[in-house]
């Protein structure tokens, strides 16, 4: 006959497995998980499909202090499994009565994924604030908000 501690010690022995695999979440992804090459497919709310023209007015961009033409020609997004990542979007831009030139945008920080929802941190650099954004990941499919803009990148 067991004693009321050796039936507890049995209970407890059996039991703490299960309640570590009740609280395991089988939805958290990992770096390595979403690691890949992105491609840009929504730039600032609006469908890319290999390039996107904007205007943008006097003093929107500090490329163009007096307004212009601006040409998003490609973007990726690449996450690599250490939890770093590098967002890369390459524009021409045209001031009014200029020449074009080409210009990009390079945004280099850390990522976590936890579930669906990502988190990317990029320190101030290139001339840009700090970026400190949430996500979502959805198959192959990352998106984020910035300033209530969408931005959306697919492998």
């Amino acid at each position: 006959m067991l004693t009321k501690q050796s039936r507890l010690l049995l209970a407890l022995t059996v039991a703490t497995p299960l309640v570590f695999a009740a609280c395991t979440d089988n939805n958290i992804l990992g770096p390595g998980d979403v690691a890949g090459t992105y491609d840009l497919t929504v730039y600032a709310n609006q469908n890319f499909q290999g390039s996107l023209q904007f205007f943008v007015n006097p003093g929107d961009d500090n490329d163009l202090p007096n307004g212009g033409t601006v040409i998003v020609n490609s973007g990726t997004l690449e996450l690599d499994s250490d939890g770093s990542f590098t967002e890369t979007n390459n524009f021409t831009k045209t001031p009014p009565g200029g020449g074009s030139f080409n210009t990009n945008f390079v945004s280099i920080g850390t990522f976590s994924v936890s579930g669906s929802s990502i988190h990317l941190f990029a320190p101030d650099q290139n001339g840009f604030s700090e970026r400190n954004l949430s996500g979502t990941v959805t198959g192959n499919t990352v998106s984020y908000f910035e300033g209530g803009v969408e931005y959306e990148y697919q492998r």
